[in-house]
């Protein structure tokens, strides 16, 4: 009996289930908790074919990090240009992608390496130049949406909506998450 010919996946094929297996990992457990070997098992693949691909742990995460902010500005370019369509389009996305904002969070956390704090530094100003962009608000009201998606990213990380907290804080973010007219 002559045992299957197994076929190779196309590397853009590979890739991609690669990149969906390290945004799951990083999302859950960030940069020094991830490891390539996690990675890998996810997909069905060897540590060495992750870092032929993608090089270090630090390249695969500020890929991961870098499509995050795409899939932000994919979205954002996607919706009416208002403030309060781009906020409503953002929610929609945390809702939809859990990862993106978990994914951000860890961004933040890995700040410490400076390499990460740029990256993320640079995607930060390119998305508040998108919002502008798009929408012609002036600075003051960039800065307002920016800071109450952050707060948004934070508690959907949290699962505050779901948790319909009674705390003050709580109750005050949820206002912020179910408020269409203060941004995201």
């Amino acid at each position: 009996m002559t045992e299957p010919v197994r076929t190779r996946k196309p590397a853009a094929v590979r890739r991609a289930e690669i990149m969906a297996a390290a945004d799951a990992e990083f999302a859950l457990r960030g940069l020094s908790g991830a490891g390539i070997e996690a990675i890998a098992a996810r997909v069905g693949v060897s540590h060495p074919r992750v870092v032929q691909m993608f090089g270090s742990k630090l390249d695969l995460f500020l890929e991961v990090v870098r499509a995050a902010y795409d899939r932000i500005e994919t979205t954002f370019e996607s919706a009416e240009p208002t403030l309060g369509a781009l906020g409503d389009a953002y929610r929609h996305l945390l809702q939809s992608q859990p990862t993106v904002g978990a994914v951000l969070l860890q961004a933040y956390a890995a700040a410490g390496e400076e390499v990460v704090k740029e990256s993320v530094r640079q995607r930060q100003l390119a998305l508040q130049q998108t919002v502008t962009r798009l929408t012609g608000a002036d600075p003051m009201q960039v800065r307002s949406f920016v800071a109450t998606g952050l707060v948004l990213t934070v508690s959907t990380v949290l699962d505050l909506p779901d948790r319909r907290a009674d705390a003050q804080w709580g109750a005050w973010i949820i206002g912020l998450a179910d408020s269409p007219t203060h941004g995201p």
